[in-house]
């Protein structure tokens, strides 16, 4: 049986992680009850490890009434990387089969779905915006690196100016063409700009948004790209 990459397998597990997340009402806290709502929409090797992640994260971090919480989530899949999947790559060169044995029942599955995944050249969903989100989805399952409201050109380079001049295409401003045009056009001349990191995967954004009327509309990129990844159109993410 041909080895298989350790980052392949990190991805299969850091899926099932924004999946448990994904899972939380939004509040960024997963009750038990909401995972067996989200397993009830999955199958086979991937539902069993989202399953048994989550109780593995549960039992770490059991407290009498207490949720998983982000963090949590996020430590559990730190020390599952670690202890879980790398320290039975013993060669460094990928999982063996005879290395894959000796892991725990997590580890396992997470190596039989990224299996099942390459086996049928199927990656798992990237950290990018996902149809149906809206923009705070967006923002509950990235870490904020960074918030800030502008309102004058000054610390704004050329990407993020090119960004935001895309950013306000997504409303009716159109006819903007210049960071002076986009500051005119915007409610009370403010454009607020963050930078998100997927926790799991590390993938950064940036998120540039804007009032238009009683509704938000702006639009998300992939760091140092000026092509939008998604609009966002009164909250809710177009694709």
């Amino acid at each position: 049986m041909p080895r298989i990459a350790k980052a392949n397998v990190n991805r299969v597990l850091e899926n099932a992680a924004r999946t448990i997340l994904g899972a939380s009402g939004g509040d960024g806290r997963v009750s038990r009850a909401e995972v067996k709502k989200a397993l009830s929409h999955l199958q086979g090797t991937e539902k069993r490890l989202v399953d048994i992640f989550f109780r593995f994260i549960d039992h770490r971090d059991f407290k009498a009434g207490a949720q998983v919480t982000k963090r949590d989530i996020e430590r559990a899949v730190a020390y599952a990387k670690e202890h879980m999947i790398a320290k039975y790559d013993l060669n460094r060169n990928g999982l063996s089969h005879s290395e894959v044995k000796k892991m725990s029942l997590t580890g396992k599955l997470a190596v039989d779905l990224a299996r099942l995944l390459k086996g049928a050249a199927i990656q798992p969903p990237d950290a990018g915006p996902r149809a149906g989100e809206t923009y705070g989805d967006f923002i509950d399952r990235m870490k904020v690196e960074s918030q800030r409201t502008y309102t004058t050109s000054r610390g704004i380079d050329a990407t993020l100016e090119k960004q935001i001049i895309a950013a306000c295409h997504e409303s009716s401003y159109d006819d903007v063409r210049t960071l002076k045009d986009a500051f005119e056009a915007v409610d009370q001349g403010e454009i607020m700009v963050r930078r998100l990191r997927d926790p799991f995967s590390g993938a950064r954004f940036v998120m540039v948004d804007f009032g238009a009327g009683d509704n938000t509309y702006g639009a998300i990129f992939e760091e140092g790209k000026t092509k939008r990844a998604a609009g966002i159109h009164d909250g809710d993410l177009e694709l």
